[in-house]
């Protein structure tokens, strides 16, 4: 039997890209990398929502990222799931259907935290995805002058990202995780 090697992809849905939420996603990303995953990130923003698309049909993992504004996720964020199937009502794929998922947010001060809340709901619910809790969420404070990721968030994306590729894997290895589905 192969072993497992979690294909992880990273969707930076910040509006503008290239900023401090994908210094987030790569911290998550290096940690994968560690744990053996593939690793790669698409930047919605710049590739569009068609090309990301095209990238989570060909993942099996999943980090998102979104800047939050008042405690609720980004544009990208949204206009990307409205895209990608579900495997129901005539749709023969399902990407993130029973995969595992890790989130992250980042935002001006700890006051927008709970949108992770939001964007676990709509995979979870509307999904059927595993995401690893709690989420990590980054206020402006997380970042050094430097601009790179501080402790103990820093520490924080490696747990995020040592608990993706242990979920994908044990994904892999039990049928009944893999084979949830979404309700309607």
């Amino acid at each position: 039997m192969e072993s497992f090697k979690a294909r992880v992809l990273a969707l930076d849905c910040s509006p503008t890209g290239n900023g401090r939420t994908r210094r987030v996603l790569e911290a998550v990303l290096g940690e994968a990398s560690e744990q053996g995953a593939s690793c790669s990130l698409v930047t919605v923003s710049e590739d569009g929502v068609e090309e990301a698309k095209r990238a989570i049909l060909a993942a099996d993992t999943f980090v998102f990222g979104s800047p939050m504004w008042r405690a609720s996720y980004a544009a990208p964020f949204k206009a990307l799931l409205d895209v990608v199937p579900r495997g129901m009502w005539g749709e023969k794929e399902a990407p993130l259907t029973g995969r595992a998922v890790a989130l992250v947010a980042t935002g001006a001060s700890l006051h927008h935290f709970l949108g992770l809340a939001d964007m676990r709901n709509v995979l979870v619910d509307f999904f059927a995805s595993h995401v690893v809790p709690p989420g990590l969420y980054v206020p402006t404070d997380g970042f050094g002058e430097d601009g790179v990721l501080t402790e103990p968030f820093l520490e924080r994306a490696r747990v995020q990202g040592r608990a993706l590729v242990a979920l994908s894997s044990a994904i892999d290895q039990a049928p009944a995780l893999s084979g949830v589905a979404p309700q309607a």
